[in-house]
């Protein structure tokens, strides 16, 4: 089950302090620092691992003096894409999760004040202009009689956006959605 997007309220609720000084719109890099902190420890204790964190907010410890809009959406924006990527139903939500988070006009997009979109949009977005299975690559089938069973097979040609033809080890071929595939593993099944 995924979580809903944090809202830029949410955000700041989190913080247990004023985020500007009395009359001003900006916050100082001490709030920053101190707001990171607890965001980050919020998202400790729900289990996001800790490689996932410092991915989303590592460059948020190096800002200047910003404007709180400015501030809130960059902090949201991280927020929902670590929760995201912890959440990733898929290799190719993953795919697209990280791709959000450096392509510069997704970035801009997510910063809006309506939050970034959601988890399925961002995904369509990134299949528009990526291809996560190229020709004759190995891959793992998700086997639709057995939801948890995973069959090797390899990508014969990509049919739509989110199709795919392939061909398992014994000459069948099926079409399949990102859902249903991912890299091969040598331990699938």
């Amino acid at each position: 089950m995924t979580t809903p997007p944090a809202t830029r309220d949410d955000l700041v609720a989190m913080a247990t302090f004023p985020l500007t000084r009395p009359g001003e719109s900006t916050v100082p890099v001490r709030m920053q620092t101190e707001h990171l902190a607890t965001v980050e420890s919020a998202l400790e204790q729900r289990g996001v691992a800790a490689e996932v964190i410092e991915k989303y907010f590592l460059g948020l410890h190096r800002c200047d003096e910003l404007p709180l809009g400015l501030w809130v959406g960059m902090i949201t924006d991280a927020y929902n894409l670590a929760i995201a990527t912890a959440e990733a139903p898929s290799h190719v939500a993953a795919l697209a999760i990280e791709w959000a988070a450096s392509d510069p006009l997704e970035r801009w997009v997510n910063a809006a004040p309506d939050g970034p979109g959601p988890l399925k949009d961002t995904i369509s977005e990134y299949l528009g202009s990526h291809n996560p299975f190229p020709d004759d690559l190995r891959v793992d089938v998700l086997d639709r009689d057995d939801a948890r069973s995973w069959v090797p097979a390899t990508i014969v040609e990509r049919t739509a956006v989110d199709e795919w033809t392939v061909e398992y080890d014994d000459g069948e071929q099926v079409w399949r959605d990102h859902q249903e595939l991912r890299p091969h593993s040598p331990k699938a099944g």
